[in-house]
């Protein structure tokens, strides 16, 4: 397995990470099925896996402990503090009960896991958590510090520019650029840059995209093509991947060593996911002209929640924002008033439809 210097850090990582969130945990069979799968990955030259302290309904610090018991020196020793989402959790508890699920004395790095900057300014710097973490470095509890963020590229940025961190892990794929900028920021400052969902959480198939004609030029399947993106990107130490057979870690595994795409080959691959997106999005700009709906629909509203979704294919969060609007398309009864009103002649009832449908 190809492995990268992890920023600044002393750290060798491999390209291929594991990401541990979708591993079988509901009886002894899954747990022993998931401990395969990480020796496998391990025998694979394997060496970073994602492990949260809430994952797999919290059971994943000790798959992940047993898996290791003999394999410790070959791995970097990493963990998960969630303990800022919860008020009923300490951040030093929090550490010392992952070190002993993982019957390990310290970690090579930790990461604060889904951190905001206003959680930091607030939480870590005004309640003086920060104080918890500096100890926990001081007593050698564990050597570098990172951390995993959906906050904007620009609040993203003044996290990294504190100072405190030696690595982070960003979401980045060829269907969601949105940290693109981002990575390399924080790769220039020397750091480690892990990236999740390389693969768009699993969701890079035909369903929103005809994308026949990257496989025909590439010659791969999409899982490849998309894996075989991320890692390309110079600024990318490690790409994860929530692998659930042998086989997925065998053929990620082997798409890890392969070349990778030239710089016009990276160009083209974002002119065809660009082109086929733009035919799937709505050209709405938000005039109001189709308002009053009949319903009570945000019509330009749900026509953004859609053309967002397109835009990062099925992020959870734009799902949330169609989820919680107050009426949803869900309520259309395909009058097409709105549609007689409407200056650019967009198809609203169809696209009532189809978000209804997508988004429920």
């Amino acid at each position: 397995m190809n492995c990268k210097k992890l920023g600044n850090t002393g750290l060798n990582i491999s390209s291929l990470g594991f990401g541990t969130m979708r591993l079988p945990y509901n009886n002894d069979e899954d747990f022993t099925s998931a401990i395969a799968l990480i020796k496998h990955a391990l025998k694979n030259g394997i060496n970073f896996f994602d492990i949260g302290t809430f994952y797999c309904n919290h059971r994943c610090e000790t798959i992940f402990g047993q898996a290791i018991l003999d394999n410790k020196h070959e791995i970097i020793l990493s963990g998960k503090n969630s303990s800022h989402l919860s008020i009923n959790e300490n951040w030093t508890v929090q550490l010392k009960n992952s070190l002993f699920r993982f019957g390990c004395e310290a970690l090579d790095i930790y990461f604060i896991h889904y951190l905001d900057f206003d959680i930091w300014a607030k939480h870590f710097i005004m309640d003086n958590v920060i104080d918890e973490v500096n100890r926990a470095k001081n007593e050698g509890l564990i050597k570098y510090l990172g951390f995993s963020s959906h906050d904007t590229p620009e609040k993203i940025r003044k996290l990294l520019d504190t100072g405190v961190f030696d690595a982070v892990i960003l979401t980045y794929n060829l269907m969601n650029r949105t940290y693109e900028d981002t990575v390399h920021y924080a790769f220039e400052k020397g750091m480690g840059v892990i990236i999740m969902n390389p693969l768009a959480g699993g969701i890079l198939t035909d369903r929103f995209l005809d994308l026949h004609g990257l496989k025909d030029y590439f010659g791969d399947d999409i899982t490849g093509i998309a894996l075989n993106y991320v890692l390309s990107n110079p600024n990318v130490h490690c790409a994860l991947s929530g692998m659930r057979t042998l086989n997925e870690i065998d053929n990620n595994s082997n798409t890890a060593e392969n070349h990778r795409f030239s710089t016009e080959e990276i160009g083209l691959i974002n002119d065809f996911i660009d082109r086929e997106r733009n035919c799937k999005l709505v050209y709405c700009t938000g005039c109001g002209y189709c308002l009053p709906c009949p319903q009570g629909i945000d019509i330009p509203g749900v026509i953004k929640i859609w053309n967002t979704y397109n835009i990062v294919q099925g992020d959870d969060h734009f799902i949330r924002d169609y989820q919680i609007l107050d009426v949803s398309a869900d309520c259309c009864i395909m009058c097409e008033t709105c549609e007689e009103k409407c200056p650019n002649g967009v198809g609203i009832t169809e696209i009532m439809e189809k978000t209804r449908a997508l988004l429920k």
